[in-house]
């Protein structure tokens, strides 16, 4: 399958650029490690040793930097950046360090970053650009261009430069596809719709090696629980499909410390990018866990414990709730540090690792990661009866249902946040991890806050000209494309998983109806095919609310 994309311009991620012009002749002395074979172009140390300066300062997202771009007649760089990005860390100490580049931008432009993880709006929009993502726009927010991931500063300043030359160019009408109107199925249809979605699914696996994909390997965890239940309704190869798929990866979970890594490259399980996000871990803890119980190997319960280990250890706070992601690589957030590249120090030991320093977690208490932990650590309970998981769920969710959930079920982002705006991703996975407590402990508290939550989410994220939900509330700063709200595909999926849940718990058959309505409204081909082998979790909540004709 083809995944369409409509943009102006490819920037192709590329490792083998030259060292730029303005840098010194003899090369500078690298501040940190790195692996052997790394390109100088891409460097982070070498890059350091220059003791370069940015020449502009970055702006934060606010109707400020925006009237800032239509009064000074400039047009916007925005940087989709997230903490964990080890492409975003080059970009940073190397394109945006560039003389050049720092001038183009100090005279020219205002340059906005956002942190993709904070904003699930932005990550949603700008998701399939990968990070960083560096989109180009008018001051009244038109888009001109986007481009996907590490830009070379010689790329990026001939961007610059064609965009500049002509000042705000025509509205081409990137992004602006998905808000034509589209015909979507009847809820009858979606028994077939996710038949053809799990055969395509199939058509991505890896054989040899295992997983879907065989250029990058990524461990994606509910594709795997999918073909687990395929297994139980009769399909005699799932089965398989699983086990070889589980026992590849477990080159992706760190051997010291737990956790997964984000994916691997090169066709490969062994060539791993070392990042360690929130939404991997949840997804592969339930896999695991879920693989122990059909399979009774003890060797995937261990590794779905190494992932709860780790999540315990490394991506909690001291209150008890779950923080979002850990770094690839030390010291890529402070630029006096000694950089530590991922490849060198995860092939460390413990004692080792700890004498370099730590890779940064981003400590944000966010309902969304908090949700998926919680969630994966009923299903660990469940299969295994560790008292000790389902202890740690009740801990982070009784914190955040004081710090995050308003007494009207509505769900906020962090307890204390700037903005006002709320965001369904929050209210989705946080609900379902309600239910999935009610139906892991009987506490009626957890079902009435599941219950309470999603009347919010209807209410809040819903309209009733369509069974789908909006991203976020309105926002009335917001201008050009960002002033039309999206409704996205994934987090319509884990809505619809909340309905499924709460039709389990309560009972009450009309929250699965309900289900069923916001996935025939999100099963347009183009969304399906946009997803390509990431599909597990659609095809998950197409079995939750019973829309599979197994």
């Amino acid at each position: 399958m083809l995944r369409s994309r409509l943009l102006l311009v490819l920037a192709a991620l590329s490792v083998g650029a030259c060292v730029h012009a303005s840098s010194p002749v003899a090369p500078p002395a690298r501040r940190g490690l790195v692996r052997e074979g790394t390109p100088a172009s891409v460097d982070i140390a070498l890059a350091r040793g220059r003791g370069q300066k940015r020449a502009f300062t970055w702006s934060t997202w606010s109707p400020e930097s925006f009237e800032r771009a239509r009064r000074e007649n400039r047009l916007i760089l925005l940087d989709g950046a997230a903490a964990w990005c080890h492409w975003c860390h080059v970009m940073d100490e190397t394109t945006y360090l560039d003389p050049e580049v720092g001038r183009v931008l100090s005279e020219r432009f205002v340059a906005i970053r956002v942190d993709v993880d904070e904003r699930p709006d932005i990550e949603e929009r700008y998701g399939d650009w990968g990070w960083p993502a560096t989109i180009l726009l008018t001051p009244d927010g038109r888009e001109l261009g986007k481009y996907r991931g590490y830009l070379p500063a010689d790329d990026l300043l001939s961007i610059l430069r064609e965009v500049g030359a002509g000042g705000p160019g025509p509205d081409v009408g990137l992004g602006e596809a998905r808000d034509v109107p589209v015909a979507t199925p009847p809820v009858e249809a979606l028994p077939w719709i996710g038949a053809r979605v799990a055969r395509d699914m199939d058509a991505y696996y890896d054989p040899k090696q295992g997983g879907w994909g065989r250029m990058q390997k990524s461990p994606l965890g509910a594709n795997a629980e999918f073909d687990l239940r395929r297994h139980a309704h009769g399909d005699s190869e799932a089965l398989g499909r699983v086990v070889l798929t589980l026992e590849k990866q477990r080159a992706l979970i760190d051997p010291v410390w737990g956790g997964v890594y984000q994916y691997s490259t090169g066709g490969g399980w062994n060539a791993p990018h070392f990042e360690k996000l929130m939404p991997y871990q949840a997804a592969n803890l339930e896999a695991y866990a879920r693989a122990y119980a059909v399979t009774g190997k003890v060797g995937m319960l261990e590794d779905a414990r190494r992932i709860a280990g780790y999540l315990t250890t490394f991506l909690s706070n001291a209150d008890g709730a779950f923080l979002v992601s850990q770094d690839a690589d030390v010291g890529a957030h402070d630029p006096a540090a000694s950089f530590v590249d991922g490849q060198v120090y995860y092939a460390k030991g413990d004692r080792e690792r700890r004498a370099l320093g730590m890779p940064r977690i981003d400590d944000h208490v966010y309902a969304y990661e908090n949700g998926l932990a919680i969630a994966a650590l009923c299903t660990l309970y469940e299969v295994s009866h560790d008292h000790g998981a389902l202890a740690r769920a009740r801990r982070a969710a009784d914190l955040l249902l004081r710090s995050h959930v308003t007494e009207d079920g509505a769900v906020k982002r962090a307890a204390e946040s700037a903005r006002q705006v709320r965001y369904l991703a929050d209210a989705a996975s946080f609900g379902r991890a309600m239910a999935r407590l009610a139906e892991s402990t009987g506490e009626l508290r957890y079902r009435e806050a599941a219950t309470r939550i999603a009347g919010a989410l209807i209410r809040d994220f819903g309209d009733a000209d369509d069974p789908t939900f909006w991203a976020h509330t309105p926002d009335g700063s917001a201008v050009g494309v960002f002033a039309r709200r999206q409704r996205p595909f994934g987090y319509n999926v884990s809505t619809a998983r909340l309905f499924g849940a709460l039709a389990r718990v309560t009972g009450d058959s009309s929250w699965r109806d309900r289900g069923r309505r916001v996935l025939a409204g999100i099963s347009t081909p183009r969304a399906l095919d946009e997803r390509g082998r990431m599909v597990g979790e659609y095809l998950l909540a197409l079995d939750e609310v019973g829309a599979l004709g197994w």
